[in-house]
């Protein structure tokens, strides 16, 4: 039966049915959902590194072959931080741990002298430091359950985090395999359902989550390139792997000062007061100049969006959806104003 000839109750129950099977493939996939849209997200980011990839393989075989070899690279690419880094914090965990348990048999070390000289603030860190520290002399026996628990727990998440990598690559692959026929159905199915107009919204959001990932992934990872450099210049441990930290933290909007403030108060405590003044100031330069400049400029114009929605749609996304919300909140605030702006150019009737 032609679809001119379906009635408009048809219509409504079968919109009815779909959005009905579509809120329960959503619901039995809820777990698997982080997962799906961090495939998508990188699908799209790297789209234009994954065709000049494609374009290195001859055969029958080649979108197989590429796939399963750029689906490793983006694998090694994104596992080998974390695993560095797990194995630097499984160290430094113990080693602190070892300490805390080691001066809880003599109570809480002493505090910095500098500390406890800064005006209206060294008395009350004092007394805040011995009220919450100071009674863990008392049982150094009860603190081991406690630090085995938290070691049983961050081990958990890790496991829990590493699942969600391992399926995120799974799916990748298969995006990656089958993109040709994905860039010509989902624009069919969407005309389809909704009208000519909705793949102008794709695009759209297509566009804002590139956009997004050169403008907050590349910026933030030379963010933590160049804190890294200062972290080393600074005599600061492992400066890779706080320059790692400080990039991951630069992705969220106003994050990255935790890291460089806090790398900061550890050289402060350790005497190194020059160069705890000096990693705020580089700090602060480099945010400034990538949040004020580099930022706005490469999201902004890849987005087509004022940087002002870009912000919000990070901030909103990050509060709505997590860390995968940096990406998809663009790329909704995207569509969006692109759904604003064809009503706004539509010509009013008399």
């Amino acid at each position: 039966m032609p679809i001119s000839d379906v009635s408009i109750p048809q219509k409504i129950a079968r919109y009815a049915l779909i959005a009905l099977l579509i809120l329960l493939g959503a619901w039995m996939l809820q777990r698997f959902l982080p997962a799906l849209c961090w495939a998508v997200v990188l699908a799209i980011g790297t789209s234009s590194l994954y065709e000049r990839w494609l374009a290195k393989f001859q055969g029958r075989r080649r979108h197989v072959w590429a796939a399963l070899t750029f689906t490793g690279i983006v694998g090694i690419v994104l596992i080998a931080p974390l695993v560095y880094g797990g194995i630097v914090a499984v160290r430094e965990a113990i080693s602190l741990a070892r300490n805390f348990l080691e001066s809880s048999k003599g109570g809480p070390p002493e505090l910095p002298q500098w500390l406890l000289q800064l005006p209206l603030l060294g008395e009350w860190v004092h007394s805040v430091w011995f009220e919450y520290v100071g009674h863990t002399g008392a049982s150094a026996a009860h603190a081991k359950p406690e630090v085995y628990a938290w070691s049983r727990m961050l081990g958990v998440q890790l496991l829990g985090r590493l699942s969600t990598l391992v399926f995120t690559l799974l799916t990748l692959y298969f995006v990656y395999l089958n993109r040709d026929a994905l860039r010509r159905d989902i624009p069919r199915v969407s005309r389809g359902l909704f009208g000519p107009t909705v793949e102008g919204l794709l695009t759209r959001a297509a566009e804002a989550i590139r956009a997004t990932v050169d403008g907050i992934v590349l910026v933030a990872a030379a963010e933590g390139a160049i804190m890294a450099g200062v972290y080393a210049v600074a005599g600061l441990r492992h400066p890779i792997l706080f320059g790692a930290v400080t990039g991951i933290f630069a992705m969220v909007p106003f994050a990255a000062p935790v890291v460089f403030g806090a790398v900061a108060l550890v050289l402060g405590s350790q005497g190194a007061i020059g160069a705890a003044v000096g990693v705020l100031v580089a700090g602060s330069i480099v945010l400034f100049v990538a949040d004020h400049f580099v930022r706005p400029v490469i999201i902004g114009e890849g987005a087509k969006l004022p940087f002002l929605w870009v912000l919000l749609g990070i901030l909103g996304g990050i509060e709505s959806f997590g860390l995968v919300g940096i990406f998809l909140g663009p790329a909704l605030m995207a569509a969006l104003v692109s759904l604003w702006r064809s009503w706004v150019a539509e010509p009013q009737s008399p």
